[in-house]
């Protein structure tokens, strides 16, 4: 009885070991780095991240910021001052601090910069120029709901001028509101060149979105 108890355990730390061994492996299959971002699937997957952005933007504070005050709603009861300060009732105080417009500017230069990468590698990558365009149209979305906020905005994210940002730099300059525009604009007018009439998806965005 003993030595069947002995050969188990034997056995159990046997098992445990080769387990260990496996979980310890690692063979990673994608990092997303800016040389996966030259592949066709590192490209695809940036540009599927083009629309999940959007739940960044408005399932945060920033569609509060958005609607609070008006006649669409007001805070209710367990709403902190990230919903009061932007409330017209008095309740808060407007400030840098808790207007939450942080929720665009974070979430729009990081979408940025991926649409940056989908435009600059996304031909070599063999993607067709219909989906390019989508991150086209998705990078003058972008800076349309920054300049609206902010005026004018950086269009240089640290390696030129609407070039894929592979810099360690934090500095930036900011551009001029007609500057921005003509981005804007460049970008859409090829957006409608070349999306398609109908969504590739449902939910794809085409030329009439454009």
């Amino acid at each position: 009885m003993k030595l069947s108890k002995y050969f188990l355990a034997a056995g159990a730390l046997a098992l445990l070991a080769t387990s260990c061994d496996d979980v310890l492996e690692e063979t990673p299959r994608g990092i997303y780095t800016p040389e996966y971002f030259k592949t066709e699937k590192g490209v695809m997957g940036g540009l599927t991240s083009q629309y999940t952005h959007l739940r960044q933007i408005y399932s945060t504070y920033f569609y509060a910021w958005l609607e609070c005050g008006t006649d669409e709603y007001t805070y209710a009861q367990s709403a902190d001052n990230n919903f009061k300060d932007v409330d017209y009732t008095g309740v808060g105080q407007y400030n840098s601090t808790s207007s939450r417009s942080d929720n665009m500017w974070g979430a729009a230069f990081t979408n940025i910069n991926t649409a940056n990468g989908i435009i600059e590698n996304g031909e070599a990558a063999n993607l067709d120029a219909a989906l390019i365009a989508e991150a086209r149209f998705f990078r003058a979305f972008d800076y349309f709901q920054l300049v609206q906020i902010f005026g004018g905005v950086p269009l240089d994210l640290g390696s030129g001028e609407l070039k894929f940002n592979t810099s360690k730099s934090r500095t930036s300059v900011r551009n001029t509101v007609p500057e921005v525009y003509a981005a804007i604009f460049a970008d859409l007018e090829k957006a409608v060149a070349d999306l398609p009439e109908k969504p590739r998806k449902t939910g794809a965005v085409t030329k009439t979105t454009a």
